[in-house]
C-alpha cells in the first residue's frame, strides 16, 4: 500500500468492526517481518510502523489515532461519553521558536461511526505550555501545565474551551520531563498530582482549598507528590515523587515510576511516616518492580541510551498503568505494564500482594510484551478504556531525550524534531472474541438522572467504569446525596467486585463526612464499616473498611481484637497499631505480625508507634522478641531488636532502659540493642552516659556486653561484619583501656574495615599521638585505611596542618588525597589552611605541564575514531573495556559522556591528578625479592591479592610478604607521551568520545566515520 493521503488514512485504518478496511493496520502476534529500513528523516505510515511490532501471541494491535489528528500526544483519557481526551507536546523538548506562540494543545477526539478508529478532532485548547495530563471533571477536565493546576471546560457544547479556571500553582518548571503530571481521582476521593521530581511551593488559587492541618502554604513537594479534595477542602504533600506517571487499583494502592524505576509502589501513607523520627517519605515507597541497574529491557531495535552503562536497562520508565480491563486475558489483570521509549517497548510485570506490598517477575523470560522494530515508536503513556482494552500513546519521535540530560555534542542534533509532525495512538486487545467481555460503553450508559444504573456501574468487571461511576457519583453527591445512600450501603456489603465494595464504602465515607449529614447516618455508615472490616471475604476490603472506621468513628476493643485474630497479617498489624495507640494497657503484637516485621520493613514501621505517656511500646515488643528469639533467624532477630531498641532510646524512659539493659544477653543480639539504643538517645538529645551509668560504673548488662564485644572485635575467626559491629560497641566506651584496644587493632593485620573503624575510633577520642600514627608512614596502609586516615585528619584543625605540614614535605602526594577532601580543603573555614591547600595541592610540575601543553594544540583538529580505536586497542586495553574489547583493571573510561576533550587529554597525561584511592598502585615485595604491583582487590589476614594488568589475579601469602606499601600514584603511570604522538592522542581521545556514534545511529555527530 503506497502512503496515503489525509483524507484516506481516516478510513483506511477504522478498525474494531470492520477488520476487511485494515489494510494490514490490525497487527497480530508474532509478526513476520523485516528489520525497518533505513529512511533518514522520513516517518513511517501507521501501518508500516504497525508491522514493526512483537505483541504477546495472545493479542492483538490496533490503530485507534494518529496524525494529522493527532500529533505528540503525551496522555489520554476516556470521558463517560466515550470522548478521548489527548494532550499534544508539539514544541517538546525546548518549547516554541523565539518570538512564537506555545504549540502544545488538548484535542478531542470522537470516534463518530463507532468503528473504532477516531477520525474526527477538535482542539480543545491551544497555544498551552507544556501540558502534561488530563483528568475529566465536571464535564470539563483537570489539567496540568506551566507549573499550575488548572480546570477547563466547554460550557456551549462545541468542544472548544471557553472556561478556565487555575486553582494552584507552584509546582516547578525546570524541564519538559520532570513537571507535575497525571492528575486523577483517588479511589479515596481526592485529586492524586505527581509532582515530576523537582517538586515545588504550592499554593491554592482558589478560596475552596486550605492546606491541610499541619501544613502551611505554600506546601513543600520535596520528595512528595501533591494531593487536594476533589470539590472543597484540604490539599498537602504526600510520600509519592513520581515523576512522569501514575496508576492506582482498586484498594487505594498507588503506583508511580522513575527513568530508573519502572514501578514504586507507595505503601505507607502519611500518617506512618510522620509518626516515627527515622521515617523519611522515601521509606513510604517500595520498587514492586526490579529496578535500575537490576533491572532489564530487551529491544529487538538498536537502542540507544544516554550512558551506555544504562544500556539493557530501565533509563526512561513512564506512563506506569497497573491494567483493570477486560480485554486482556483475565492473568494480566492487575499486571503492571511500562513505557521504555528508548527501548521502543513496553514491558509487562505479574504482581504478587506481599505484605503491605508487592513482588513481581516478568510476564515473559527475556521478552517484552510489545516491541517494535521502527526506532520511532515511543511509548510514553498508557490507560484503559471503556472497552476494557489496554491503549499506548505513541509520541512518535525520532528522539525522545531531552538536551538537557545529554552530552554536550548530542544538545543541538540534526534529529532533535524529526517526527514532530506526528503521532499514534494504539489499542491492544485479546485475539479471541470471548477474552472482550466489555464492549464499548453506550453513551446513554451513564444518564445523571439514572442513580440505580450509576451505582450498578460501580460492579462492572473493568475498572475504568468502576473508575468513572465512582467520580460521576462523587460529583452527584455534591447536589444531593439521597438517592445513593442505601443502593451504595448494600453494594458495599454485597457487590460481586471487590473493587466496588472499596469504592462504595469510600463514597459512604464521603457522605459520612458532609456537613449535612446526621449524626444517625453516621453511626449507620460506621457500623457498616465495622461490619465489612470484619465480615468481608476479600482481606483487601477488610482492611480499607478498617482504615475507614479509624479515620472516622473509631472501632471498638472487640472488633479490633476480632481483627488481629484473622487469617490477614497485614489486617492484624492495622488492627494492633489502632488498638495499641487508643487503649490504655499495653496488648501484645499478634504473632504472624512479628515473624513478617523481622523480614519486612514496611510491616515493621506498623510497629513503631510514637511514644505514649509513662510507656514505651517498643519496650513491651522488644521483650517479646527477646523471649521468642529462637523463632526468628540471626539476621533477622538482629534486625528487628536494632530497630526497635532505637525507638526505645528514643522513647523510653530511664527505668525502662535500665530494665533493658537487666534482659538482653551478651552476645551478637544484646550487641544490636545497645547500638540501637545508643543511637535513639543520640536522635533525642539525651545523655548516653546518664542513662547508662550508676555510681560512676556502667550498668552490669552493658558491662558484660562491652566484654563481649572487645572478644569479639580480636576474634580472627568470625565473620567481618560481626567484628564491625561489636567495634560499635568498643567505641562507645572513651576509657583508656578502649584507646589502648583501638591501637591494637589499628596496628595489627585485621582487614582494612576493621582497622578503618579503629582509626575513627581513635579520632574521637582524641588520641593525642594520631597525627603522627597517619603520616609517620602513610605508604604501609591499603588505600582504604589511607582515605579513612586523611578524613580523620581533617576534624581538627591541628591536624589538618600537620597534614599540609605532610603534603609540603613530600612525606604524602596530593594523589592521597581524594576530590571530596581537596574540596574539604579548599573550602576550609579557616582561610590560611584554605589558601594554603590550594597552593599545595594545585602543584603541577613545569615539564609535565609543557607536555600537556604541547598536546593540547593538537586537540584544536578533529581526530579519526576509526584510528583511535586501534590505538586503544594496542596501548589501553590491557587495563580498559570500550566497545567489550580489554580488561577491567582500571576505571571504566567508556561513558566519556560528561567529560571534555580536555579532561580526558589532562587525565591521560596527568593520571595522578584525582584518583580514586581505589586505583592506587599497590606494591607488595616478597621475602625472596619479587615485586608484584596492581590494584588491592581483597585482604584477608593470610593473603592479599592484586588485580594486575589484563585482567590477572595474583594472589600472595601474608607469611612471604617482607613489605606491603600504597604508593598513592595511579595503576596508570605518567609517560604515556612516550607510547603516542600528540595526533595518535587526538585520534585515541575521538574514540573515547565517539565511539558510541560510529554506528551512524544518530546523524551528524562523529566525524570522519
Amino acid at each position: 500500500m503506497s502512503r496515503l493521503s489525509v483524507h484516506r488514512i481516516r478510513y483506511a485504518f477504522r478498525i474494531l468492526l470492520i477488520p476487511a478496511l485494515l489494510g494490514g493496520i490490525i497487527i497480530d502476534s508474532p509478526v513476520q517481518s523485516q528489520d525497518a529500513p533505513s529512511r533518514g528523516n522520513q516517518a513511517f505510515s501507521p501501518e508500516a510502523s504497525a508491522k514493526q511490532f512483537e505483541l504477546h501471541p495472545d493479542l492483538k494491535i490496533e490503530l485507534v489515532a494518529c496524525e494529522p489528528q493527532v500529533i505528540d500526544p503525551v496522555a489520554s483519557a476516556f470521558d463517560e461519553s466515550g470522548r478521548l481526551w489527548v494532550v499534544e507536546m508539539r514544541d517538546y523538548p525546548l518549547g516554541p521558536a523565539e518570538g512564537m506562540p506555545p504549540q502544545c494543545r488538548i484535542q478531542v477526539l470522537r470516534d463518530r461511526d463507532g468503528d473504532g478508529f477516531f477520525e474526527h478532532a477538535t482542539t480543545f485548547a491551544e497555544q498551552l505550555v507544556f501540558p502534561t495530563g488530563v483528568q475529566p471533571w465536571l464535564d470539563g477536565v483537570i489539567v496540568t501545565l506551566a507549573g499550575r493546576v488548572v480546570f477547563m471546560k466547554d460550557t456551549d457544547g462545541d468542544d472548544v474551551c471557553d472556561l478556565q479556571e487555575p486553582w494552584f500553582e507552584g509546582f516547578e518548571q525546570e524541564n519538559t520531563q520532570l513537571r507535575a503530571n497525571h492528575p486523577a481521582l483517588m479511589v479515596n476521593n481526592r485529586i492524586h498530582i505527581s509532582n515530576g521530581l523537582r517538586g515545588g511551593q504550592v499554593s491554592s488559587l482558589d478560596p475552596r482549598w486550605k492546606p491541610v492541618a499541619g501544613q502551611t502554604a505554600p506546601i513543600s513537594l520535596a520528595g512528595k507528590d501533591f494531593a487536594f479534595d476533589a470539590f472543597e477542602g484540604s490539599f498537602e504533600a504526600i510520600p509519592g515523587n513520581g515523576q512522569f506517571g501514575f496508576s492506582e487499583d482498586d484498594f487505594g494502592n498507588i503506583f508511580l515510576c522513575t527513568n530508573r524505576n519502572p514501578c514504586k509502589h507507595v505503601a505507607l501513607d502519611s500518617s506512618i511516616i510522620e509518626s516515627d523520627p527515622w521515617l523519611t517519605p522515601n521509606d513510604a515507597i517500595h520498587d514492586a518492580v526490579t529496578a535500575g541497574e537490576d533491572s532489564r529491557v530487551y529491544s529487538i531495535a538498536q537502542a540507544w541510551t544516554t550512558s551506555n552503562l544504562h544500556a539493557g536497562q530501565f533509563t526512561a520508565a513512564c506512563g506506569v498503568h497497573v491494567f483493570g480491563g477486560t480485554a486482556l486475558p483475565a492473568s494480566m489483570v492487575n499486571n503492571s505494564f511500562t513505557c521504555e521509549p528508548t527501548g521502543y517497548l513496553v514491558q509487562r510485570q505479574v504482581m504478587t500482594p506481599t505484605g503491605f506490598s508487592f513482588s513481581a517477575k516478568r510476564g515473559r523470560d527475556e521478552v517484552e510484551f510489545l516491541a517494535s522494530r521502527d526506532m520511532w515508536f515511543r511509548p510514553v503513556n498508557l490507560n484503559s478504556g471503556p472497552d476494557g482494552a489496554l491503549y499506548v500513546v505513541d509520541m512518535y519521535r525520532a528522539v525522545i531525550e531531552h538536551p538537557q540530560f545529554v552530552p554536550e555534542e548530542l544538545k543541538n542534533r540534526p534529529d532533535q524534531r524529526w517526527g514532530s509532525d506526528c503521532g499514534r495512538i494504539w489499542r491492544i486487545t485479546a485475539k479471541s472474541d470471548d477474552q472482550r467481555a466489555a464492549e464499548a460503553m453506550p453513551i446513554a450508559t451513564f444518564r445523571r438522572t439514572d442513580v440505580q444504573q450509576f451505582v450498578a456501574e460501580l460492579n462492572h468487571p473493568n475498572r475504568w467504569h468502576r473508575q468513572t461511576s465512582q467520580r460521576l457519583i462523587l460529583e452527584e453527591l455534591q447536589k444531593n446525596a439521597e438517592p445513593f445512600i442505601d443502593p451504595l450501603k448494600r453494594l458495599a456489603q454485597h457487590a460481586d467486585q471487590p473493587g466496588a465494595r472499596t469504592r462504595s464504602l469510600w463514597l459512604l465515607n464521603a457522605i459520612m463526612h458532609r456537613n449535612e449529614t446526621d449524626s444517625n447516618l453516621r453511626s449507620e455508615i460506621a457500623k457498616l464499616q465495622a461490619q465489612v472490616a470484619e465480615q468481608d471475604a476479600d482481606a483487601r476490603v477488610r482492611r480499607v473498611a478498617a482504615e475507614l472506621l479509624y479515620q472516622s468513628a473509631g472501632a471498638e476493643p472487640a472488633l479490633l481484637a476480632s481483627l488481629m485474630r484473622s487469617d490477614d497479617a497485614v489486617l492484624q498489624a492495622i488492627a494492633w497499631r489502632q488498638s495499641v495507640t487508643s487503649a490504655k494497657q499495653e496488648i501484645a503484637v499478634p504473632q504472624a505480625v512479628l515473624k513478617q516485621a523481622a523480614s519486612d520493613r514496611l510491616m515493621r514501621a506498623y510497629l513503631m508507634v510514637p511514644g505514649q505517656p509513662e510507656r514505651c511500646i517498643q519496650g513491651m515488643i522488644l521483650n517479646q522478641v527477646l523471649k521468642q528469639s529462637g523463632q526468628f533467624s540471626d539476621t533477622e532477630v538482629k534486625t528487628l531488636a536494632f530497630e526497635l531498641a532505637r525507638r526505645v532510646g528514643y522513647y523510653g524512659s530511664q527505668g525502662e532502659v535500665a530494665t533493658l539493659f537487666e534482659k538482653m544477653p551478651a552476645d551478637a543480639l544484646g550487641m544490636q540493642i545497645v547500638q540501637g539504643l545508643y543511637e535513639g538517645m543520640g536522635r533525642s538529645r539525651r545523655s548516653w552516659t546518664e542513662f547508662v551509668t550508676k555510681d560512676g560504673q556502667l550498668l552490669p548488662g552493658l558491662a558484660a556486653i562491652m566484654n563481649h564485644a572487645r572478644s569479639a572485635v580480636l576474634d580472627g575467626a568470625i565473620p567481618v561484619s560481626d567484628r564491625l559491629d561489636a567495634m560499635s560497641i568498643v567505641r562507645l566506651d572513651r576509657s583508656p583501656e578502649t584507646e589502648s584496644l583501638l591501637i591494637k587493632v589499628f596496628e595489627s593485620d585485621a582487614p582494612t574495615a576493621i582497622r578503618s573503624s579503629a582509626v575513627e575510633g581513635l579520632a574521637s577520642l582524641g588520641d593525642k599521638d594520631f597525627a603522627d600514627r597517619i603520616l609517620s608512614d602513610p605508604g604501609r596502609f591499603p588505600p582504604a585505611l589511607l582515605r579513612t586516615g586523611v578524613t580523620s585528619l581533617l576534624r581538627r584543625p591541628e591536624w589538618t596542618q600537620r597534614l599540609l605540614d605532610a603534603l609540603e614535605a613530600k612525606s604524602i602526594t596530593p594523589a592521597a588525597i581524594d576530590v571530596s577532601q581537596t574540596n574539604r580543603l579548599r573550602n576550609h573555614s579557616d582561610k590560611a589552611i584554605a589558601a594554603r591547600s590550594a597552593k599545595l595541592l594545585s602543584s603541577l610540575s613545569a615539564d609535565r605541564q609543557a607536555i600537556i601543553d604541547r598536546y593540547r594544540q593538537a586537540m584544536s583538529e578533529e581526530g579519526d575514531s576509526h584510528a583511535g580505536k586501534l590505538i586503544f586497542i594496542k596501548q589501553c586495553a590491557a587495563c580498559h573495556v570500550v566497545q567489550g574489547v580489554g580488561n577491567v583493571v582500571g576505571p571504566d573510561i567508556s561513558d566519556s559522556r560528561t567529560k571534555t576533550h580536555e579532561q580526558l587529554l589532562v587525565s591521560i597525561l596527568n593520571p595522578n591528578a584525582a584518583i580514586d584511592a581505589n586505583y592506587f598502585r599497590f606494591t607488595v615485595v616478597t621475602v625472596d625479592g619479587q615485586v608484584q604491583d596492581g590494584l588491592l582487590v581483597e585482604e584477608t589476614a593470610s593473603a592479599i591479592t592484586l588485580k594486575q594488568a589484563e585482567g590477572k589475579l595474583t594472589t600472595i601469602n601474608r607469611e612471604d610478604i617482607e613489605q606491603a606499601r600504597t604508593t598513592s600514584v595511579s595503576l596508570m603511570p605518567e609517560g604515556f607521551e612516550q607510547q603516542i604522538d600528540p595526533k595518535q592522542m587526538r585520534d585515541l581521545i575521538a574514540y573515547i568520545k565517539n565511539w558510541r556514534y560510529l554506528s551512524g545511529m544518530i546523524p551528524g555527530v562523529a566525524s570522519r566515520d
